[in-house]
């Protein structure tokens, strides 16, 4: 069986974000929203030097913060959209800012401002996730002190539905001026959601970013707007679910997190992408990484071993469209 080696984007680029070109090709674009990389087959990736943004939409991001995180590409009402993470000083005052192209390459304009954290009273309102189900538009989004939150869109993904207010659906929480808990079992963030099985999963990281500790794990639902709960049963607001993928102190692959997408291969299997350092590269660096995503008896999510992996097989892809050239 033919394999391929980890990380499966050789450089810094943490907080991946994937998405189907529709044209026979991937593109992913991770933290600080720099450029573009394109693969045919999620496995082999190559570096456009494309940047995202446009010259007057750069501008904007970078007149109010040189901050900017955690990108999440979706694709709504034929529009394709990065949303973004700006971080505005402190805790107190994040927001996630939606820009628009109308190809998948760019150039992306500057749209609306949808969160603003500040305005909402929610710490840490960073790390979107935007996507479609049953005709709605939902954000699932949130960071460590102020806990995931869920809302529901206007049809267009560019602002919080009218009447609704965001509600969190897990992690711990904490309010301004209360010791942080960054860092701490149980803060969590970089949200990620699928359904499979009659179930909604709900993917979350925790632990410190920069160091061992920090690990991915999942709640699941009926509903989306249902309360999610870990393997025990517990809810997702203790910030108790155990770690599904993690490592310790000296391991060579260490703080697995911050999960991108999840694919289906052409056999069926799921295939998830997340960051990690590796001591292959600078500690400040996180490299991107892609291992198969399997399931139990009881249609719960996990890892082999619970590890990040250096090899993984290949594994081919549905019928696409052919690559352009």
């Amino acid at each position: 069986t033919e394999t391929f080696t980890n990380p499966v984007i050789r450089a810094d680029w943490p907080d991946p974000t994937i998405i189907d070109g529709g044209d026979g090709f991937f593109y992913s674009t991770a933290t600080p929203l720099k450029t573009i990389r394109r693969s045919a087959n999620l496995i082999d990736w190559q570096e456009t030097g494309i940047d995202p943004l446009s010259p007057s939409a750069r501008f904007a991001l970078t007149n109010l913060t040189h901050c900017v995180w955690a990108p999440s590409f979706a694709r709504i009402g034929g529009k394709w959209i990065i949303y973004i993470s700006l971080f505005i000083g402190s805790s107190v005052d994040n927001r996630i800012i939606a820009l628009v192209s109308d190809k998948v390459t760019g150039p992306y304009e500057y749209a609306a401002e949808v969160i603003n954290g500040k305005k909402m009273g929610i710490l840490n309102a960073i790390d979107p996730y935007v996507f479609t189900d049953g005709g709605k538009v939902w954000m699932f989004f949130g960071s460590c002190q102020g806990g995931i939150h869920r809302a529901e869109l206007t049809s267009d993904a560019l602002a919080v539905k009218p009447g609704c207010k965001p509600v969190r659906v897990a992690g711990l929480h904490c309010k301004a001026g209360e010791p942080s808990i960054w860092g701490e079992f149980g803060a969590y963030e970089g949200s990620y959601l699928i359904k499979r099985h009659g179930w909604w999963y709900l993917f979350v990281s925790a632990g410190l970013y920069t160091d061992h500790t920090y690990y991915l794990t999942v709640g699941r639902s009926r509903t989306l707007d249902g309360e999610f709960v870990d393997r025990e049963g517990n809810s997702m607001l203790k910030g108790l679910a155990k770690p599904i993928l993690s490592s310790v102190k000296g391991e060579d692959i260490y703080g697995p997190g911050h999960n991108g997408e999840v694919f289906t291969a052409a056999d069926g299997s799921d295939w998830m992408f997340f960051h990690a350092h590796d001591t292959a590269f600078k500690p400040s660096q996180r490299p991107t990484f892609l291992q198969e995503l399997k399931w139990d008896a009881d249609k719960w999510p996990f890892f082999e071993g619970g590890k990040a992996k250096r090899t993984e097989r290949r594994f081919a892809l549905p019928p696409r469209s052919a690559p352009q050239k």
